[in-house]
């Protein structure tokens, strides 16, 4: 499972160098600019996300607030994050500053308070939009006793509240309503499941990530819960786990939304043809090769006379054409989202270059310049 984690996630980075590398090509976007990237990875810590967004704003690697050494090219906007609640932590820091920032997957309907954040965005829905979906979907199908089940994160007690308000004022009886303690190492599943196998609901919404839902689905499978009807949110409706063998009793005809997908003509191919020697700067490459073929790369500190010989070595000749299960090239989603995040800071920049003095959107109609900008023009761009 870990592997196809690391893998998806590196599937999102490559989406946004993809962008990055097709928009620079395109002659009618941005002509005589190119953009570039640098990737900080906040490992889904919160800590991280903070210093990753302190680095970003002072660019010196000791951050000092209020203090900018701009050595390098400008920052046009900031892409990201993964989680909804690093992401609403960088949104009040980057808003202070006026900084724009996209993400492709934070869906908490916090997010969309304008006055609390001024600078986000995004190219995907918010919860409150996907809860007002699914009390729809369970009553179309006419189901009027349900269990819902939730992670105790702002993402699932946000989603099931707008869920609850939803089918009570629809009608709908809701039997139980669970938490996923994600500070527990099991998840709390042994409790969860013995209220979902004495429930007398069959339908059952669950909003959680698919890491997170995994001891509780193992713990059914011990416990041989069946004959249930599961509501996944967004965030695990089209993972893995619904395809492994051994699950199916459970989880088969699982029903519930998908983020959307969209064209990246060229993407399968893009992916397939990464490789370490094409991005030697690219630290994350080697992680990525390491777990996706469950080898070692040799270097300073793992040489021949140290290393193990029940490790097998990287050799770069690996093809990624062959990995089905841990790189799945087939459907992208988030990867889409996080496309098109890169699309709409570049249009933003464009749009600053096609400012035309007398008809922009900044005071007395003047228009910023695109090669020496400030943050709130990309901003403003990105709105007008």
């Amino acid at each position: 499972m870990l592997h196809r984690l690391v893998s998806q996630n590196y599937q999102w980075f490559q989406a946004l160098v993809f962008a990055i590398e097709e928009i620079n090509k395109n002659i009618n976007l941005l002509p005589n600019v190119t953009l570039g990237l640098w990737l900080f990875d906040t490992c889904s810590v919160v800590a991280k996300a903070l210093e990753g967004t302190m680095w970003i704003l002072t660019q010196k690697q000791k951050t000092v607030p209020n203090y900018k050494c701009q050595m390098k090219a400008q920052v046009a906007g900031i892409v990201g994050d993964y989680s909804s609640a690093n992401t609403i932590l960088m949104a009040r820091l980057l808003g202070l500053y006026k900084y724009p920032q996209v993400s492709y997957i934070s869906t908490s309907g916090l997010l969309s308070d304008r006055n609390q954040f001024p600078s986000f965005f995004r190219t995907i829905p918010s919860d409150e939009s996907q809860s007002i979906g699914l009390a729809q979907l369970i009553i179309h199908f006419g189901w009027t006793w349900v269990g819902l089940l939730a992670l105790d994160t702002e993402y699932g007690q946000q989603g099931i509240h707008t869920l609850q308000k939803e089918l009570a004022n629809a009608g709908v009886c809701v039997v139980f309503s669970e938490t996923i303690l994600t500070s527990v190492a099991h998840k709390n599943a042994y409790h969860i499941v013995q209220v979902i196998k004495h429930s007398s609901a069959r339908a059952i919404v669950i909003f959680s990530s698919e890491i997170h839902l995994l001891p509780i689905v193992d713990e059914m499978l011990r416990q041989n819960v069946s004959g249930k009807i599961w509501i996944a949110s967004e965030s695990w409706s089209t993972f893995a786990l619904l395809s492994i063998a051994k699950y199916q009793q459970i989880l088969a005809g699982t029903i519930g939304f998908a983020i959307r997908s969209g064209a990246m003509p060229g993407f399968k191919e893009h992916l397939n043809s990464i490789h370490p020697s094409r991005y030697p700067e690219d630290t994350l490459m080697l992680l990525f090769w390491e777990e996706a073929f469950g080898c070692k790369w040799l270097n300073n500190t793992n040489s021949l006379h140290s290393w193990n010989s029940t490790i097998k070595l990287c050799t770069g000749v690996e093809s990624l054409e062959s990995l089905h299960t841990n790189y799945d090239a087939s459907s992208f989603r988030a990867e889409y989202n996080a496309y098109t995040s890169m699309y709409a800071i570049a249009s933003a920049l464009n749009d600053l270059m096609a400012c035309k003095s007398g008809r922009g959107p900044f005071n007395h109609d003047s228009c910023g310049d695109v090669k020496n900008f400030s943050t709130w023009q990309v901003r403003t761009s990105a709105r007008s």
